[in-house]
């Protein structure tokens, strides 16, 4: 868990002696909108639906004759999950997981593609839906399947694993986490003054941490911390905005790292 650029060339050593070029007219508004679906049946529709899913037009998750949405109502046990929604005939649609608290998920996604989303569940009652901002003929429909990528399920992992570190949330925080075999860092953009770093490693015996502000300044010198399941916290004082926090596993294997700057009037 989608921009344009302008590219301007440069013509060195050259000299152009033909007319001018009449300026190229001002992008208009109307130039930047999506532009209208081709004209389709609602049949025609969910063909095009049925096919980005990989489905019949007759399966659950697709759209029927009354309805344009596809839903899913189902029970699943535990484990991670791909989610896919799918649409034609509009510009996008909107994809919505609930889980057994009722509380809704929402993803918007456009047509031209799919919408995949890895989804972990505790097990339990799920309903999946994908609707279109309009009805006929427009159609949408979602599937369900067990993910078969380890990459997605080993980053669901971490941010679990990372999340249940330096428990519970502090009022002024701010929090990271970061993993590898070598020297990784990110940056945490506190404002000056006096804070407390806490940092929690695992995987290696030891890491080696340090802080420097944004501009490059030293703030902490590398020292050597024990990941031994203990959280280690140190006094910090920032001078300038942000702190850029590194950290490396001194036996060159791969660590994981949580790690928070709580303003030093906090507990």
């Amino acid at each position: 868990m989608f921009l344009a650029a302008f590219a301007a060339v440069v013509l060195a050593g050259c000299e152009y002696t033909g007319p001018e070029e009449p300026a190229a007219a001002a992008s208009s508004p109307a130039t930047t909108r999506l532009e209208t679906p081709p004209p389709a049946s609602f049949e025609q529709n969910v063909e095009e639906v049925a096919r980005k899913l990989k489905a019949a037009p007759t399966d659950a998750g697709m759209p029927s004759d009354a309805e344009p949405a596809g839903k899913l109502v189902l029970a699943l046990g535990p484990g991670d999950y791909t989610i896919t929604g799918a649409c034609a005939g509009v510009y996008g649609a909107k994809l919505t997981v609930i889980r057994e608290d009722g509380v809704p998920e929402a993803a918007y996604f456009e047509c031209k593609d799919t919408l995949e989303k890895f989804f972990r569940h505790d097990g339990g009652p799920l309903t999946i839906s994908a609707v279109p901002p309009e009805g006929k003929p427009a159609a949408t429909g979602v599937s369900v399947q067990r993910n078969q990528d380890p990459r997605a399920s080993a980053l669901e992992d971490f941010s679990d694993w990372s999340g249940e570190q330096l428990q519970p949330p502090v009022p002024g925080e701010l929090r990271g986490a970061s993993s590898g075999n070598a020297r990784t860092g990110t940056t945490l953009m506190a404002d000056p003054g006096q804070y407390h770093l806490d940092f929690f490693c695992a995987g290696p015996n030891f890491a080696e941490l340090s802080v420097s502000t944004a501009a490059g300044a030293e703030v902490l010198a590398p020292v050597r911390v024990p990941c031994d399941g203990q959280a280690v916290r140190m006094p910090l004082l920032l001078p300038s905005k942000g702190a850029d926090i590194y950290m490396s596993p001194l036996e060159g294997i791969d660590g994981r790292y949580a790690y928070r700057l709580v303003p030093a009037g906090q507990p």
